[in-house]
């Protein structure tokens, strides 16, 4: 059987889009998401440094400051995957309600990329600068 989901990675995938503004609020949704994931590495050492500092007391101040913090930061994740999720749905049924083909997200090989999204840089026509070189001399 073939699973949806592809294998969970280090980190998640870098696709910036090349919008200014969903470049921002895509950048905060992968911080987040590197957050949430690694939050614990700095927890486990607080929490051995204060035990080591102050013994018991500090152990489970930092440890329960600690995962409130990550609490905190899961929760928000949660909330801005939510958020984008309503969204999306509206987006779509916007997009529908105007008579636009519904964008399937398992077949990206049918419809051009409609985000604009830039991983390594833009792909440029050579004939077309060619052209405007010519134009220009």
């Amino acid at each position: 059987m073939r699973y949806l989901r592809p294998k969970r990675e280090l980190f998640p995938r870098w696709d910036m889009p090349s919008d200014p503004v969903r470049a921002v609020f895509w950048f905060m949704h992968w911080l987040l998401r590197v957050l949430v994931r690694f939050f614990y590495i700095p927890i486990l050492a607080a929490v051995i440094y204060e035990s080591i500092v102050n013994g018991l007391v500090g152990f489970f101040g930092t440890l329960l400051v600690g995962l409130g913090v990550w609490v905190g930061l899961a929760l928000l994740l949660f909330l801005f995957n939510v958020s984008t999720g309503v969204t999306k749905v509206f987006t779509e049924v916007n997009r529908m309600q105007r008579g636009y083909p519904p964008r399937y997200p398992f077949n990206n090989f049918t419809e051009q990329d409609v985000d604009g999204r830039i991983v390594e840089g833009t792909v440029t026509d050579l004939e077309e600068e060619r052209r405007k070189r010519r134009q220009e001399q």
